[in-house]
């Protein structure tokens, strides 16, 4: 059986400050077909534009809310709802609360980051 304390993983800080701890994923565990994250935007931050070339990606929003932005299309997200994002397509998501967003993503294939496009 393979637990993982999430407490215990490393963070990274991405450029613009949100911060994502992969907790499941083969760098952590004994899976190999896909990974979740748990990722904090604070206040006021948007994640820069992208896509990723192979990843099927799933941001389920666990706290706060914040403005979802897929090819071209926006709609709010808050607490208690999902989203599925295709491989290819443009996607970015802002918090433009005071308060932070947390959200569980999910890859699948894991993430990485070759396979990911910024704008």
């Amino acid at each position: 059986m393979n637990i993982v304390t999430i407490s215990n993983c490393e963070p990274y800080v991405a450029e613009d400050k949100s911060v994502a701890i992969e907790f499941v994923g083969p760098r952590n565990c004994n899976l190999k077909n896909f990974s979740v994250a748990s990722i904090t935007i604070p206040a006021g931050v948007s994640v820069k534009k992208h896509y990723h070339i192979l990843s099927e990606e799933s941001y389920q929003i666990t706290k706060g809310s914040g403005i979802m932005h897929i090819d071209g299309e926006e709609k709010l997200i808050s607490a208690g709802q999902a989203v599925a994002i295709k491989p290819g397509q443009w996607h970015s998501i802002c918090n433009d609360t005071n308060l932070d967003l947390v959200m569980c993503v999910t890859c699948s294939p894991p993430w990485t980051m070759e396979d990911q496009i910024f704008e």
